[in-house]
């Protein structure tokens, strides 16, 4: 495992190529979007299904999160090939980025142009609803760490990728919204602040986030956000907020919360997707 800013990327290159053969022999390289589910975020109901797990596919870490099977199904969604990949790896779970970005990685090497991802957030924004759903359109990385950091290999592409503008694909967005206004489905826009983890966030660290412009908070997707953007794929982020960050129901843990609240109203985020 890589510390931080020690991945080689050559030979993240080549394994994330690994895995992207093993997806193109079982026939996935048709899939136009991939779809990657957040905690407790149900997989969208799929036509002609064929499902892969990740220890079936050679270079990817088992997923360990609760909410996060870790496999990878291809199938049709309205028609059209997808690849899902249902469940993620995080920094919290021991992951060194570069291993966290790596099914998106192999997504974005078998020739998918285009990343969906969503996940479950907290509340920062006070004017958010839980189950409300939040397309992002930039984020705040607070983790502390880049999963492109460490030996370039051009490959995956520039060593510099301009973010500003680009990381959350402003097409896709608008598709999004509009979208969301045919189906009668509110879709604020936001900001997402990505913080390491595993510990939820204090009240005072909530207030620093709002001071910052942060609308949702959550401990996922900006690596990958990252990842996909040097590749070159057009990428839309949605939250599902899932609870107030730094307050906690009576009696429950916030790990329960949130999956609650995913698995109860997650299925707008598959109707929008």
């Amino acid at each position: 495992m890589g510390g931080v800013g020690t991945a080689d990327h050559r030979l993240e290159y080549e394994l994330a190529a690994a895995a992207a053969a093993t997806l193109r022999d079982a026939g996935f390289g048709t899939a136009v979007a991939a779809i990657q589910t957040g905690s407790g975020i149900p997989v969208p109901d799929l036509a002609a299904v064929t499902t892969l797990a990740w220890a079936d596919v050679p270079g990817l870490p088992g997923a360990t999160a609760p909410g996060h099977r870790g496999a990878f199904h291809h199938g049709l969604l309205d028609g059209v090939p997808v690849l899902v990949l249902e469940g993620r790896l995080h920094l919290y779970e021991g992951h060194s980025p570069a291993e966290v970005v790596r099914p998106v990685r192999a997504a974005g090497l078998l020739g998918v142009p285009n990343l969906l991802l969503n996940n479950a957030a907290g509340r920062v924004r006070s004017a958010l609803r839980a189950g409300a759903i939040v397309r992002v359109r930039d984020h705040v990385n607070l983790m502390g760490v880049d999963p492109l950091s460490g030996v370039h290999d051009s490959r995956f592409g520039d060593r510099f990728p301009v973010t500003a503008g680009r990381a959350h694909d402003p097409w896709l967005g608008a598709l999004a919204q509009d979208t969301a206004a045919d189906l009668g489905v509110e879709l604020p826009s936001g900001v997402y602040g990505a913080v390491h983890g595993p510990s939820f966030e204090t009240p005072a660290e909530v207030e620093r986030l709002r001071t910052l412009g942060v609308d949702v908070v959550g401990m996922s997707t900006v690596p990958e956000v990252l990842a996909a953007n040097q590749l070159g794929l057009r990428t839309l982020v949605l939250s599902l907020v899932a609870n107030p960050a730094g307050e906690v129901a009576d009696g429950r843990s916030a790990e329960e919360e949130v999956l609650d609240v995913a698995r109860r109203t997650g299925g707008d985020v598959v109707r929008l997707l």
